[in-house]
C-alpha cells in the first residue's frame, strides 16, 4: 500500500496497485480510523476476542 498527498488538490490517496482503497481529505497518517477501515475491507484486519 502507498499513500501519496496531492498538494494541488489537497488530497490524499492510499493505493494498493491500481486500485484506489481511500481518497480525502485526511491524512491517513493521523486517523487510524481510515487505515483500519481500509485494512478490514481488505480483509487484512483481525480483531482477537480472547
Amino acid at each position: 500500500m502507498k499513500i501519496k498527498h496531492i498538494r494541488s488538490m489537497d488530497l490524499w490517496l492510499l493505493t494498493k496497485g491500481d486500485k484506489v482503497l481511500y481518497r480525502g481529505k485526511l491524512n491517513p497518517w493521523k486517523s487510524p480510523g481510515i487505515i483500519a477501515s481500509v485494512l478490514r475491507s481488505e480483509g487484512k484486519l483481525f480483531r482477537y476476542f480472547g
